[in-house]
C-alpha cells in the first residue's frame, strides 16, 4: 500500500473520480497542521535616582580673615612682628625718615639684592614675591596686636614731687625722651592703618561675592589676590596714607588706658590694643573692629554635603500558542 498526504480539496477530487470508474474503492488520509507563536520578549531598565544637596552659606567677617592670612604668612617666613617698626624706627643721626619712605628704599635695595634668590625657594615659604613682601609690611604693623607704647611716649624727667629737689634734679639721669621719634612712631601707625585699610577694600573687590570654599581656601585667596595687585599700586596706596598725616597735628592720649591712643587732625583717631589698630573717623570707626572703609563686610564660606540614591527594575514577558490536526486516506481495488 502506497500513502498519500493529501489536502483536503485534492482528497476529495479523486474521490469522485474513483465513483465515477465504478466499483473502485476510495480512503483518503489527510494533516494538516497549524502552529502559531507569539512571543515578546522585552528588557527594560527603569532607573530613578535621587539626589539631596545640603548646604549652610557662613559669614566670617573678612578684616579677620584678611588678617590671619597675612599674620601667617609673616609667620611661615619667620619674620619677627616687631622687625618692621624696628627697621623703621631706626635712628639715622637726627633725622628719622617716614615710614613710607622707609619702605620704598628697602624694597629698591631688595630688588637690586634680589638677583640671587631663587623665586622657586621663595615659593616654598610664601606667595609673595619680594616685593610684595616689603608692601605687606604695614599690614603686619596694622593688625599685630598691641598693649602699651614701644617708645618712651612722654618725659621721663616727670617725678613725684617728694623728689623734685635740687638735689635730684642736679643728679637724676637725662630724659630719653625723643619727641621726633614718638610722632615719627605715630605716624607709622596712623599710615599703616590708613594704607591696610586701602588694601583689604581691593582685594575684597578681588575676591568677589561668591562663596568661598571655607577659612583656609578663604585665607589663600587673600594672599592670591594682593600678590596679583600691582607693585605701583600698592606704592601709590602706601603714599597717599603717608600724605594723609603728613601735615596737621598729633596729640597724644597719656591717661593710663594700657593702649596706644592718640589723635590726628584732620586725619582721625587711632588707638592700638590685643586687637589691632582702629581707625575712627567722622564720628565712626573707618577701619578695623571688623570694619573695611567704614562697612562691615563678611565673606561668604560654604559648607555643603550631597546624598544620591539608585533604583532599577527590570523584566521579560512572552506568549506562545500550538494547534495540529493530522488525517489518513488509501485507495485499492473494489471487491
Amino acid at each position: 500500500m502506497i500513502r498519500y498526504r493529501m489536502t483536503v480539496p485534492a482528497l476529495l477530487g479523486l474521490a469522485l473520480a474513483g465513483c465515477n470508474a465504478g466499483g473502485a474503492s476510495v480512503s483518503g488520509s489527510a494533516s494538516e497542521s497549524a502552529a502559531s507563536t507569539s512571543s515578546l520578549s522585552s528588557l527594560w531598565e527603569r532607573a530613578r535616582s535621587l539626589g539631596f544637596e545640603t548646604g549652610k552659606t557662613y559669614e566670617m567677617p573678612a578684616l579677620g580673615i584678611m588678617a590671619d592670612a597675612f599674620m601667617a604668612e609673616n609667620n611661615a617666613r619667620g619674620a619677627s612682628l616687631s622687625a618692621i617698626p624696628q627697621m623703621a624706627m631706626a635712628q639715622q643721626g637726627k633725622d628719622i625718615p617716614r615710614f613710607d619712605r622707609v619702605l620704598d628704599r628697602t624694597a629698591q635695595a631688595i630688588a637690586r639684592e634680589a638677583v640671587g634668590v631663587s623665586p622657586t625657594q621663595l615659593a616654598r615659604v610664601t606667595p609673595f614675591d619680594l616685593a610684595h613682601i616689603v608692601y605687606a609690611g604695614p599690614v603686619i604693623v596694622a593688625m599685630q596686636p598691641r598693649k602699651g607704647w614701644e617708645v618712651n611716649s612722654m618725659d621721663t624727667r616727670d617725678l613725684d614731687a617728694q623728689f623734685d629737689t635740687p638735689f635730684f634734679r642736679k643728679h637724676r639721669p637725662p630724659s630719653n625722651y625723643d619727641r621726633q621719634l614718638h610722632i615719627r612712631y605715630m605716624e607709622m601707625l596712623a599710615i599703616s592703618a590708613i594704607y591696610t585699610n586701602t588694601v583689604f577694600g581691593l582685594i575684597d573687590e578681588k575676591l568677589g561675592t561668591g562663596r568661598l570654599a571655607d577659612p583656609d581656601a578663604a585665607r589663600k585667596q587673600v594672599l592670591t589676590a594682593f600678590q596679583a595687585i600691582p607693585v605701583a599700586t600698592l606704592k601709590a596706596a602706601l603714599a597717599d596714607a603717608a600724605n594723609q598725616v603728613a601735615g596737621g597735628n598729633f596729640t597724644t592720649d597719656l591717661t593710663g588706658s594700657g593702649n596706644i591712643h592718640f589723635t590726628h587732625s584732620p586725619a582721625g583717631d587711632f588707638v592700638a590694643d590685643p586687637r589691632g589698630l582702629t581707625w575712627t573717623r567722622a564720628g565712626g570707626t573707618w577701619f578695623g573692629d571688623g570694619r573695611i572703609n567704614g562697612q562691615s563686610i563678611n565673606l561668604r564660606l560654604a559648607s555643603t554635603s550631597s546624598l544620591s540614591k539608585r533604583e532599577t527594575q527590570s523584566g521579560t514577558q512572552g506568549t506562545g500558542a500550538d494547534a495540529r490536526v493530522e488525517g489518513s486516506g488509501s485507495m485499492g481495488p473494489g471487491r
